[in-house]
């Protein structure tokens, strides 16, 4: 499916009314996988896990991102809080590597917690993507990460300047893909759903719940992360610009959200959607 002239009619004009960008944090400006990715060697090294365990370094960091992303999910659905998160997906992921836990590192998860978020890793474009429109539209981060940590990161790598304002899930006690947590977002912008835009990496926290909220949605997918399927051919002769960093040409879920008026498609390419936006 290609993006029609008349459905671009219908995108540009909504563009028109767009005051705010919303945006989300991680693997979406901020690079999470690969920032996590060297802070996990750095406390494989710091540790000497190799010497209480058979797990090398890269099984150990796939290992507990898979223990990771278990306790995020159980995290967003409120079945357990912050302090035990941040814990057993480490004592959980050493559980598994077989090390005893009288020699379990003590306290890891607050190294952690000190290393990953001041680490500088961007998605590509995103910075000079975000310098740039920020001088037209206000910027407003919405994240289901921690207050404090994901704070540090938006310091930490410059962002700082150009938001206007950060929601976290903690501070707002409601997380995406609850529809409450974005009203929350434009109560606070002062806006309604039409006057602003939508972008996130993850399927069902991001896409549908920003969709559910009436906001103007877009789906951050980029070639080296794992949600994204395999793309179908595209058929793409009157909008050979917008294909360099839009695409509109495959079904996600059982649920066709290409049907859905507020999904406006994967982006894959941070500088060409400045230009878009820009322009």
């Amino acid at each position: 499916m290609f993006l029609s002239p008349s459905f671009t009619d219908e995108i540009n004009q909504r563009k028109q009314r767009w005051e705010w960008i919303f945006l989300d944090l991680d693997n979406t400006l901020w690079d999470f996988d690969a920032n996590a990715e060297e802070a996990l060697k750095e406390l494989y090294r710091r540790h000497s896990l190799h010497l209480h365990s058979d797990c090398h370094v890269d099984a150990f960091v796939r290992l507990y991102q898979d223990v990771n992303a278990a306790y995020w999910r159980k995290y967003e659905r409120g079945e357990v809080d912050k302090e035990t998160l941040r814990s057993a997906r480490f004592t959980d992921t050493f559980d598994q590597m077989g090390i005893p836990s009288a020699i379990q590192p003590t306290n890891v998860w607050q190294e952690y917690l000190d290393i990953c978020p001041v680490m500088t890793i961007t998605m590509p474009g995103a910075f000079s993507a975000l310098q740039q429109l920020s001088q037209k539209y206000k910027i407003a981060l919405l994240t289901n990460g921690f207050e404090a940590t994901q704070t540090m990161k938006i310091q930490s790598n410059g962002f700082g300047p150009f938001v206007n304002f950060m929601q976290s899930s903690e501070r707002v006690g409601l997380a995406k893909p609850s529809i409450d947590f974005f009203n929350e977002a434009l109560k606070t912008a002062g806006i309604s759903a039409d006057e602003a835009m939508y972008m996130g990496d993850n399927w069902l926290t991001d896409v549908e719940g920003g969709c559910s909220a009436g906001l103007a949605t877009f789906w951050y997918q980029t070639e080296h992360m794992r949600e994204l399927p395999e793309a179908q051919p595209t058929e793409n002769n009157s909008n050979s610009e917008l294909s360099k960093f839009w695409s509109w040409d495959y079904e996600k879920t059982t649920e066709n959200m290409n049907s859905n008026p507020n999904y406006f498609g994967r982006i894959h390419d941070w500088s060409g959607f400045a230009s878009w936006l820009l322009a």
